[in-house]
């Protein structure tokens, strides 16, 4: 079982140094760092990707602080749930969290709540928003292609054998439109006809 250290420094916390040193203080066998880079995000996303990828059941990851580790409480509560259902521990020495510990255990109850929580809490901001949309006479979704449309998919599609891309803007539709059409039983396109 592995104990890893990562670090990262932030916008206006630049102490990359001081972190490393209280992760190896804590006695983490490797610690992975990076610096924060506002033109190279791309680079910041892959070295936390890969300390996830050695992390196995029973190893432990330790923080400084969660906002190491999380740019959002979005991320953060992702990545603990992530945690929880692999079997990995998380040590944040700030907040003194420590999964380890049976009390660790509420900071993963907490964080399942946060996360459930925010799903609820974009749900009702979506029913919000459909409900004020149909209240001004507008319906949420894709349009009905209507029976004709598809039928000039499947016949360019089949008969003409035009590309993908041809058919799509001569029907104006996407293409993913276009193969779900084209892909369509003719069970399916029976009762598409029913309609």
């Amino acid at each position: 079982m592995k104990t890893i250290g990562y670090a990262r420094t932030t916008i206006t916390d630049n102490d990359l140094e001081a972190q490393i040193k209280t992760l190896s203080d804590f006695g983490c066998d490797e610690i992975h760092h990076e610096s924060f880079d506002i033109t190279n995000d791309k680079h910041l996303i892959s070295e936390l990707e890969t300390v996830l990828n050695l992390l196995n059941a029973g190893d432990t990851l330790v923080i400084c602080r969660l906002n190491r580790l999380g740019r959002s409480t979005r991320q953060l509560t992702e990545l603990t749930q992530k945690f929880k259902g692999s079997g990995i521990n998380l040590v944040s020495l700030d907040e003194e969290i420590d999964t380890r510990d049976p009390m660790g255990e509420i900071y993963f109850k907490l964080m399942n709540g946060l996360a459930m929580m925010e799903c609820d809490l974009i749900k009702e901001r979506t029913l919000v928003g459909l409900s004020t949309a149909r209240k001004k006479g507008k319906i949420g979704g894709r349009p009905k292609i209507d029976e004709r449309t598809i039928k000039k998919i499947r016949y360019l599609y089949h008969e003409k054998k035009e590309t993908i891309q041809f058919i799509s803007s001569k029907c104006n539709v996407s293409v993913g439109t276009c193969y779900k059409y084209i892909n369509l039983s003719e069970v399916d396109l029976a009762k598409i006809s029913q309609e």
